[in-house]
């Protein structure tokens, strides 16, 4: 989820993954783990018990690390007074917090990310070098508000769409 929040020459928009997405990420490495089990459970040969519970345990778990980590909070803090921005994620790949004056970047923009199952507003950062910084995802039902965030501040700091 996006928020908001305003203070005099600072805006910060910041992401969060809601609980229940959390909470089916979990299910999901959950269920996982009981199909590795029921399958050793199943099978005769140690060999083969023994590989039917750990592949299945090892991809899930991989999966999930990833889409905890890919969704990890991100904070935009835009310093009207300064004209800069400030990225800060939590991803581990991301590094340290980055800063950028207006003027380096290019868009700030929700590119809609809809395909055959799931349907999704993204939004991001685009720095004129080429650089795209993603800052998190709502769902098609809930694109509206961050939508609205991201023309509110483009409104403000004078950042192209």
């Amino acid at each position: 989820m996006f928020y908001l929040s305003k203070s005099d020459t600072t805006w910060t928009l910041s992401y969060e993954v809601s609980p229940m997405r959390r909470a089916l990420m979990i299910a999901a490495g959950i269920a996982g783990l009981c199909v590795g089990i029921f399958q050793a459970i199943n099978s005769s040969a140690p060999n083969a018990a023994w590989l039917s519970i750990m592949l299945p345990v090892v991809l899930c778990l991989a999966v999930a690390g990833y889409w905890v980590m890919s969704d990890s909070t991100t904070e935009v803090t835009f310093d009207i007074a300064k004209k800069r921005i400030r990225v800060h994620c939590e991803r581990p790949w991301f590094g340290p917090a980055r800063s950028f004056a207006f003027s380096e970047v290019a868009a700030i923009r929700a590119v809609d990310r809809s395909g055959e199952t799931v349907n999704s507003w993204e939004a991001c950062v685009e720095i004129h070098g080429g650089a795209t910084i993603r800052l998190g995802r709502e769902s098609e039902g809930r694109n509206e508000r961050i939508r609205g965030y991201l023309e509110e501040i483009r409104r403000v700091t004078g950042i192209a769409a």
